[in-house]
């Protein structure tokens, strides 16, 4: 059943700060850690889905990694396994609905105890094995406890319905908790530059610079600033002027980016946006784009234009017509103000 390295999915969440929990994978790891620890009387199983790795996006491995832990922490229950990898053997870990009657009747024994399960991230498994996550989830109302975080998109509060009519659900809205989020980043940009200041070699100078152009900006999320740490932690030569210029050029990354995807004809690949988002007026050939990396170009697109944006299947889509429709208003009634 260990066909994941799921510690190391979970540990890539940086930890909690100390007066913030931003983030549901900050929070889910927080309460994996801390608040529901495996004990005699319950174990606790978790999946981090993270849609930049293929050992990360898929229910089978969720669901063989949710068996590894709760046999780890129940050696009693690993009998419910038994038959079927012996029926099935290597193809047993493909299958997640063989997966999810294991991880049933296991539940349902008497020996098993309160048995939680936290998958975090539902949105960033693939589309159809979320899908089919959330309709076992619908047809099954006993024994097993799940949290579960995913990003509200409508898709999913769709075929959550029938849960979410019978069952207790939280939705955190941002939106209206913009002051108190705001100061929560604040807290984490101050705890975070002792780190940076330390890891860059900063002078006193350069660190209240930088620290009081973070405070500055408005608008931000915890999004925000794990990638404006990210690009100033990649950032070979850290001057002034260069810091100041990763901070105040993000938000223009930002509206660029968006532009491309809006004005595009048709659906574009990664590589394509990428492409489009790295040309400048005065550059003369392909030689000239500095590209982001390609592996993290995708979680890049997403850091910045948060629930505007999907990425399946290497293309870049608006979340939904009403989306561009949106930025089109707004980007006209800017430019008529």
């Amino acid at each position: 059943m260990h066909t994941s390295d799921y510690k190391q999915f979970k540990d890539r969440n940086p930890d909690r700060l100390l007066g913030t929990c931003c983030g549901k994978s900050v929070l889910s790891k927080s309460l994996i850690n801390k608040d529901l620890r495996y004990t005699n009387s319950h174990a606790t199983c978790y999946f981090f889905f993270k849609d930049d790795n293929n050992m990360q996006k898929t229910p089978a491995a969720a669901f063989s990694a949710l068996l590894h832990q709760l046999f780890s922490q129940k050696q009693s229950l690993i009998k419910y396994a038994l038959s079927d990898h012996a029926k099935e053997g290597p193809n047993l870990l493909q299958s997640f609905h063989k997966l999810w009657n294991i991880l049933t009747e296991a539940a349902n024994d008497s020996k098993a105890g309160e048995i939680v399960c936290v998958l975090d991230a539902l949105d960033e498994c693939k589309e159809s094995g979320r899908y089919d996550i959330i309709a076992t989830l619908n047809a099954f109302h006993k024994t097993l406890k799940f949290l579960i975080t995913s990003r509200p998109y409508l898709d999913i509060e769709r075929r959550f319905m029938g849960i979410i009519r019978d069952f207790p659900t939280v939705q955190l809205q941002g939106e209206k908790k913009l002051d108190m989020i705001s100061h929560k980043i604040d807290i984490i940009i101050k705890q975070s530059m002792s780190d940076l200041t330390a890891e860059l070699n900063l002078n006193e100078l350069e660190k209240s610079v930088l620290e009081g152009e973070l405070l500055s900006m408005t608008h931000r999320t915890y999004l925000w600033a794990m990638l404006i740490f990210k690009m100033i932690r990649d950032e070979l030569d850290p001057t002034e002027d260069r810091l100041k210029e990763i901070i105040k050029n993000l938000p223009q990354t930002k509206k660029k980016l968006l532009h491309i995807i809006v004005a595009a004809t048709r659906l574009l690949t990664l590589t394509e946006t990428n492409i489009a988002l790295a040309i400048e007026d005065y550059y003369q050939s392909y030689e000239d784009l500095c590209l982001s990396n390609h592996a993290r170009f995708d979680s890049t697109v997403r850091n910045l234009c948060g629930l505007f944006v999907n990425v399946i299947d290497q293309k870049v889509y608006l979340i939904h017509q009403t989306a561009k429709e949106f930025l089109v208003a707004r980007n006209t009634a800017s430019t008529d103000g």
